[in-house]
């Protein structure tokens, strides 16, 4: 170790001549003691190399964060990859004394030596367990590559975390979280799909994942599950860390990273639940997630909650929203911007509509067994037919959901126009032009759903009707 070789403070921007220096300035100024760590953590080398990348690839890491934390949130293989080379990473961690360890001041006996040799046994063993560990990871790397060939079917894991860093930096903002949380539709639904079927989560090991504040993870442990494992990619996480903390939630274990690309304290789980559902069910494709969770990492007889998605169709009237989003564009202020109807109408709505203005029957276009599903799911093609209850004119098509949990207690949810309101609220899909219709008159069409090449979470949605085909993108 090049003791002279200046080094920058691990929690402000100050630069000190010596590593030791650093160590001395980072417990007196900061009150992190490397020496305490060791000993509270069990630290190694290895240990030491990935706090270091830890705190510097991961933002809001602050020292007051690091001092409170009872978990080595670092011990993941990632972070054994350095953002940048620095003198940290070099400096002999083994040779620091441990919180008081006083053994170095007197010559080693043979006790002594015979307990060095069996740590470094010790390490050598846990060395082996890693390399093996990064063989899986890289086994894991090249099934994905392999599941990717089909240019049909771009799943989310085969987006570099970089690429994909933008998807999870939106869900560390806490209005879309105050937004989930207060859809009662939403969150009571998962609540009562827990608590109404205690008997059958209690004691089962669950994971849940794309935990957000961890909310389903704590109604899994009020539920009497044995130990829950919640894994999220943003920063929210460390949030939802302090929320466990703050209401003395014990078996809930909290893990910062992409689902894909993480080593998990528990390999295998007896449930696995997961709000993933995006704008018309598959938007954002955060199912992928879920489908290599259910082939990773949950048991033989495990479940999936919910285990079962449908997607429906009805054919909608209001001609004042049709005039409000699309007509709009004839007159703007005395100016003609009919131009922009045509760009306009790729863009799906995403709004409450009102059901009075509902013409036909639904019709359900996918039916998704969660259990089964490949990652092929958001690619499909479905022939409906919508038969009319009343006169009116159909000026678009309205998408929707429903969730449920096939359990003991069933619970179900419906994100149609006649259900309760959601956060997803309903998909409108506009026509050029409205077109008149009389009751029992039966529709007929074509719509097909595609993972956008342009972006793995984003859908491409083209639907023929009225002998007209019209195209849509959901990004």
């Amino acid at each position: 170790m090049d003791d002279g070789e200046p080094t920058t403070c691990l929690f402000c921007s100050e630069v000190l001549k010596t590593i030791d220096l650093a160590l001395e300035h980072i417990k007196v100024q900061h009150n992190i003691n490397f020496s305490q760590m060791k000993t509270k953590f069990n630290m190694d080398q290895y240990s030491f190399i990935k706090l270091i990348n830890y705190i510097r690839q991961e933002e809001g890491v602050t020292a007051d964060k690091l001092n409170s934390t009872t978990e080595a949130f670092w011990n993941d293989e990632k972070y054994l990859k350095p953002k940048d080379y620095e003198p940290w990473l070099t400096y002999d961690y083994e040779a620091l004394l441990s919180e008081g360890d006083t053994s170095c001041t007197k010559e080693p006996d043979l006790k002594s030596l015979q307990e060095l040799i069996k740590a470094q046994q010790a390490q050598l063993e846990q060395a082996s367990k890693d390399m093996a560990t990064m063989r899986q990871g890289f086994q894991r790397l090249l099934e994905k590559d392999n599941s990717t060939k089909d240019p049909n079917v771009r799943c989310v894991s085969s987006v570099s975390v970089k690429a994909d860093e933008g998807y999870f930096d939106s869900y560390a903002h806490f209005g879309i979280h105050h937004e989930m949380l207060s859809d009662t539709v939403r969150t009571t639904s998962y609540r009562d799909a827990l608590l109404k079927n205690k008997d059958f989560v209690k004691g089962k090991l669950v994971l849940d994942v794309g935990c957000g504040t961890s909310v389903l993870s704590i109604f899994a442990s009020q539920a009497g599950a044995e130990k829950v494992v919640g894994i999220d990619n943003s920063n929210i996480i460390y949030n939802a860390m302090d929320i466990v903390k703050k209401n003395n939630i014990e078996n809930v274990t909290l893990v910062k990273g992409r689902l894909e690309d993480t080593n998990l304290p528990i390999e295998k789980f007896d449930i696995i639940i997961s709000e993933w559902m995006g704008y018309f069910l598959l938007f954002e494709g955060m199912l992928d997630s879920v489908i290599y969770a259910r082939d990773h990492h949950l048991k033989e007889n495990g479940i999936l909650l919910p285990n079962r998605c449908t997607m429906s169709i009805v054919g909608y009237g209001n001609d004042a929203l049709f005039k409000q989003h699309v007509t709009f564009w004839n007159d703007v202020y005395g100016l003609d911007m009919s131009t922009m109807r045509k760009e306009v109408m790729h863009e799906p709505l995403i709004d409450v509509v009102d059901p009075k203005h509902i013409l036909t029957e639904p019709n359900c276009i996918a039916d998704l067994n969660l259990m089964t599903v490949n990652l092929n799911y958001s690619n499909f093609k479905y022939n409906f037919e919508l038969k009319c209850l009343k006169d009116g004119n159909i000026s678009s098509l309205v998408g929707y959901f429903d969730n449920y949990f096939e359990l003991p207690e069933h619970v179900m949810f419906s994100t149609s126009p006649d259900s309760t309101p959601t956060h997803w609220k309903q998909v409108v899909f506009f026509i050029e032009q409205p077109q008149a219709v009389k009751e029992g008159d039966v529709i007929r069409g074509t719509i097909q759903c595609k993972r956008s090449m342009k972006s793995a979470r984003s859908l491409d949605i083209s639907i023929d009707i009225f002998d007209k085909k019209y195209t849509y993108y959901l990004d």
